[in-house]
């Protein structure tokens, strides 16, 4: 994978906020984690960083991959600036969403160091409703053509007005635009 752009100030996961200070945010679990706000971009990089190596993130995805432990990174890490009760809250479910999902990837990968057989047929479904959908949609598309190219005919169209293939056609290709729940996940690493 590819190094994630950095952002205008020059490190990952930190961005300028109105008031001058720098805020730190990780994505964790497909959701965005607010890790605090600095009085420097090297601090709040530094905080980026922890949370990187609990999630156990390559080093090229870090601000300071010359950091080689989580103890060295959290022993250089300041502590947010929290000036509300709101930001404290806001930190604190930060840092319990930060725990939750460490110890859901250290659990998974447990499990699929325990379980290969589990993995490679998880794997081989994926790659079959894969190959299912891209059959499908190849399907949906020659459809999709054949419509269009009977629409050019205009009156020399082979179908006449009321012919079915009008409406089976487009209603298929309508109902398959929309996808349904279990096609969202894909658990393929």
């Amino acid at each position: 994978m590819a190094p994630r752009r950095r952002s205008n100030t020059g490190f990952i996961g930190v961005r300028l906020r109105p008031a001058g200070h720098f805020a730190a945010e990780i994505t964790a679990g497909g959701t965005r984690v607010w890790l605090g706000t600095f009085y420097t971009k090297e601090a709040a990089a530094r905080a980026y960083d922890v949370a990187a190596w609990r999630f156990g993130r390559p080093r090229h995805e870090m601000n300071f991959p010359e950091v080689r432990s989580l103890t060295e990174a959290q022993s250089l890490s300041t502590e947010p600036l929290l000036r509300s009760q709101g930001e404290a809250r806001r930190y604190r479910s930060g840092q319990r969403r930060i725990d939750t999902t460490e110890a859901d990837e250290q659990f998974m990968a447990q499990w699929r160091r325990d379980h290969p057989g589990d993995v490679e047929a998880m794997r081989a479904f994926w790659k079959d409703k894969q190959a299912y959908r891209r059959e499908r949609r190849a399907g949906k598309r020659q459809r999709k053509a054949e419509v269009e190219a009977e629409y050019a005919k205009g009156e020399a169209s082979t179908w006449g007005e009321n012919d079915e293939r009008w409406s089976w056609n487009l209603t298929t290709t309508a109902s398959e635009d929309t996808p349904s729940e279990d096609e969202d996940f894909d658990f393929s690493d």
